[in-house]
């Protein structure tokens, strides 16, 4: 079984980037919100160069890494080097008009069209990093059949599930919309009612199962792909995977403990039962410090480092520091 690994990346101070982010913006105007076209969106702190690393160490049976940019290419990568492909955006939008995009959403409603992608392929956020040496049915069953990542042992419906008009406060984003939106999708299409919240982690996706949706539900993935930031009324093609992955039981759904819980007895599972761990890592809150300490500890398989637009100066420097710490050694994807 070949497996991929596809990352999304983009490098937010290239000035004609910019510019063309400033043109669609100020021509959408109120339509796109401050956090949709928040500069910390864009921002990267080579942690493309990091999580590369992480494959590099602790999955050297990955078969090609896909790297999907606006006409960009990150200065210290070895192009040349018979994994790594770059696949610009224009590529893989069948329908030009959608672009230039600068939403994640309307990328990632577009990854199956990359030419020569395996069946199997994990996809990752360049803030996504492995933490320790993984196999492939960390990530797929030996028959093939997908993990999907649950944040709950047991699903639990919350208020919100299914009716936007409940989410409230923090909430009441882009993102949680676009996953509410997905998940009323499949109970209307469907009639099953999926509750199930995923961790924001790498993700296991099948090629087929993606063309399958994209024809089912043709009109969410268009309009998807068209917004060329962040909106409500979008869908998040993984959430949309996996909802449908669950409700036609194609996937597995595996529980990932993440190594913030305390109690004595999850931690016992967690050394045992739930080996394959994880954890994320809001970079705006005061004990960021605390957790990196804790990744280095208890070395989970997978770790976000997730910057927000309240992320502070120190604290990015701290996460530059801990990933060079934790990530020494450069892998054959850099350029010598």
């Amino acid at each position: 079984m070949k497996i991929d690994v596809v990352y999304t990346w983009v490098d937010g101070a290239d000035s004609e980037w910019n510019r063309k982010r400033t043109v669609v913006a100020e021509k959408l105007g109120a339509r796109v919100s401050s956090n949709a076209n928040s500069d910390a969106r864009f921002q990267h702190n080579d942690e493309l160069k990091y999580s590369l690393r992480s494959v590099y160490q602790f999955a050297p049976w990955v078969n090609k890494i896909f790297i999907v940019t606006d006409n960009q290419v990150p200065s210290w990568l070895d192009i040349s080097h018979p994994k790594i492909t770059i696949i610009d955006h224009k590529s893989i939008f069948r329908d030009q008009s959608h672009l230039p995009t600068f939403s994640a959403r309307a990328i990632e409603a577009n990854l199956h069209h990359i030419e020569d992608l395996s069946e199997h392929f994990i996809y990752f956020n360049d803030d996504m990093f492995l933490g320790k040496s993984t196999k492939p049915t960390h990530f797929f069953t030996k028959n093939g059949t997908p993990y999907i990542f649950t944040a709950r042992l047991w699903p639990k419906k919350r208020e919100h599930h299914l009716d936007r008009s409940k989410l409230k406060g923090r909430q009441d984003n882009e993102h949680q919309h676009a996953i509410e939106n997905s998940r009323i999708l499949i109970s209307k299409s469907l009639n099953k009612d999926i509750h199930d919240d995923f961790r924001h982690t790498v993700k296991p996706m099948l090629k087929s199962v993606l063309y399958e949706l994209e024809e089912k539900y043709n009109v969410a993935f268009v309009q998807t792909s068209k917004h060329p930031f962040r909106e409500n009324n979008a869908i998040i093609p993984y959430n949309l995977f996996g909802f449908y992955a669950i409700a036609k039981s194609i996937a597995k759904v595996k529980y990932l403990k993440t190594i913030h819980r305390r109690t004595k007895k999850l931690n016992i599972l967690g050394r045992t039962v739930f080996r394959f761990n994880f954890t994320y890592v809001n970079m705006s809150l005061e004990n960021v410090q605390l957790v990196l300490e804790k990744i280095n500890i208890h070395r989970p398989s997978s770790f976000c480092l997730n910057q927000y637009s309240d992320t502070s100066p120190k604290v990015i420097e701290e996460m530059k520091l801990f990933m060079q710490a934790f990530f020494p050694n450069r892998s054959e994807y850099e350029l010598k």
